[in-house]
């Protein structure tokens, strides 16, 4: 055992503020015991707010303690295998593995690989198969799963589908009846499939037709043939906001308060506005009020939510969390719909840099990915925030859309000196802006979106295209890119429109110290053919099981629509499944 772990343990602990009350964390007590982990660094997982929304709404049902548990530092990691200290939770020490439950809280899909290493350490075995009936029950649950859990499906023992606020109440009330009884593993499986949103992977049997596509997808006696996405109703029926507060995040200090859930935008490409459909929001007395109790602990109050400024009162409510003297943060604004009034309101909380997003550069790449603004409005807003003094803008901006032309990404360069152009004249003084930051991110087509038939594209063309960029910005100090690796990108769409097979790449990655190229050569199961083959309407997707609420009929429609280079579908600017 390292005492240096536990000591980091401990330190970390003594620096959170807590906004929300939660359980002392004594001993092991009676009830349910649950290792809430996240598949990543601390750092990482405290700026996530649906980790510690799950975190605080497991804490609140009757005869249930949740602890968390987090990857390690790489640091650390040698020295728990060094000093064969099991991966052990946050609050009490305790080794992960004597838990009933280990539960993940899984975000992005390029963090699967994590969930091994977590269970490895913890001394639990990787394959489901593999577990005795005395080994934790393994769950996962978040936004990644939500649209295809498929490729973990021979680690995990259940899924949660959906939103937790409607499944954690009946899914803890089975799991306690299931450890009275003896963790009967079978029986217990049948009592959570009966649940709205658990989905048991191992009541499923796949079958594949010779060119490698599914060729059927059968649930055992008592199974669903689908499962529906667990959603709640009304969303004032819970306020999320952070349980708890620490510097050692990547939002150090800031309390997170959610907005809404969902957009009615209905761009083509975002995973968010349809797997949190449908739109909804919470009422601005409730969330003010909320606010209110990170005063004297947090440093600000961050708004989330797929579009803060579309939140119908957000210049109400901003202006009374900014009159309890509450700083306010705004992750990023839609510029179609930025007030000068809102722009005031970003400038009085005092924030420094603002992000905006316009994808693309062209007005032909934006009519496809149903964007729905206008290079004018773009500019439009750049010299509203301008006149009020904003000085550092950070653009996002996606290559490898589909139908995009080297012409489309040239335009990412011509629009970025347009909004800096326009920046200059309206600043106060007329100086240049001080920085504007170009992230450039590959498109990866999600599960669930009007593009989750599209082909990824090539790494090579998108390592070209971000070169272009780059280049085009070089001799220009005013100007930084930024740009992820494509080679990750290629992994996430592996990852996130994969089926089971998948998990032996996964499995074989573990055993090979995260070396993917071996991997691939190492496994019989090609890569590409879930990367790079265009689907067809026909086929069974990995993920058509579960019932999102959003037809496919309607996501095929919109392919087409956006395949139609720069024609608009009826629907557009409002998502209706109608």
């Amino acid at each position: 055992m390292s005492r240096r772990l536990h000591e980091k343990a401990h330190r970390l602990l003594s620096q959170e503020h807590q906004i929300l009350p939660l359980p002392e964390f004594k001993g092991r007590g009676e009830g349910l015991s649950i290792a809430l982990a996240y598949p990543n660094r601390y750092y990482t997982a405290m700026s996530n707010l649906g980790f510690q929304a799950v975190y605080w709404l497991f804490n609140q049902t009757p005869e249930t303690v949740c602890q968390r548990a987090f990857l390690p530092d790489p640091e650390d990691i040698p020295e728990y295998r060094r000093t064969a200290t099991p991966l052990f939770s946050l609050e009490s020490q305790r080794p992960v593995r004597s838990f009933d439950i280990l539960a993940f809280s899984v975000s992005y899909e390029n963090d699967y690989p994590h969930l091994l290493t977590m269970m490895d350490l913890a001394g639990i075995p990787l394959l489901r198969k593999d577990r005795a009936e005395s080994d934790p029950l393994v769950m996962a649950g978040g936004a990644a799963i939500m649209m295809n859990p498929e490729p973990l499906a021979d680690f995990v023992d259940f899924f949660v589908i959906g939103e937790a606020e409607e499944v954690i109440g009946p899914l803890t009330e089975c799991l306690r009846k299931g450890r009275e009884e003896g963790w009967s593993k079978e029986a217990l499986e049948s009592d959570l499939a009966a649940l709205e949103g658990v989905y048991v992977p191992r009541s499923y049997t796949l079958t594949y037709k010779p060119d490698g596509t599914i060729e059927s997808f059968t649930p055992e006696k008592g199974f669903p043939a689908r499962v529906n996405k667990a959603w709640l109703k009304d969303l004032n029926a819970s306020v999320t906001v952070s349980p708890i507060v620490t510097p050692n995040t990547e939002l150090s200090n800031m309390l997170l308060l959610e907005l809404s859930r969902g957009c009615r935008r209905g761009c083509r490409f975002c995973a968010g506005c349809y797997a949190y459909f449908p739109y909804r929001h919470r009422d601005a007395g409730l969330l003010e009020k909320a606010a209110v109790l990170g005063k004297g602990k947090a440093e600000k109050v961050g708004l989330v939510g797929a579009a803060i400024s579309d939140y119908p009162g957000i210049l109400s409510l901003g202006r009374e969390i900014l009159q309890d003297k509450i700083p306010l943060s705004f992750s990023s604004l839609r510029v179609d719909s930025l007030s000068p009034q809102l722009a005031d309101l970003t400038f009085q909380s005092g924030q420094k840099t603002i992000t905006l997003a316009p994808e693309t550069g062209s007005e032909r790449m934006r009519r496809i990915i149903k964007k729905g603004f206008t290079e004018e409005t773009i500019l439009g807003a750049v010299e509203t925030l301008a006149e009020r003094g904003f000085k550092n803008f950070r653009l996002y901006f996606m290559v490898g859309l589909p139908e995009e032309s080297r012409e489309d990404v040239k335009a990412i360069i011509d629009l970025t000196r347009k909004i800096q152009h326009h920046a200059l004249v309206k600043s106060p003084g007329k100086k240049k802006p001080e920085k504007i930051t170009v992230s450039l991110n590959s498109f990866v087509p999600k599960p669930g979106t009007p593009f989750q038939w599209h082909p990824f594209e090539e790494l090579r063309g998108l390592n070209e295209k971000m070169k272009w960029i780059k280049d085009g910005f070089r001799k220009d100090r005013n100007i930084s890119v930024t740009a992820d690796l494509p080679k990750w990108a290629y992994l996430q769409n592996l990852l996130c429109r994969g089926d089971r097979r998948v998990g032996r790449l996964l499995l074989a990655a573990h055993k090979l110290g995260g070396n993917w190229p071996q991997a691939y050569r190492s496994v019989d199961v090609n890569p590409d053919f879930y990367v790079y083959r265009e689907r067809a309407f026909e086929e069974i997707l990995p993920w058509d099981f579960i019932d999102q609420g959003v037809r496919k009929e309607y996501l095929w429609k919109e392919y087409q629509a956006a395949l139609l280079e720069g024609k608009k579908s009826s629907e557009c600017g409002v998502l209706s499944v109608e």
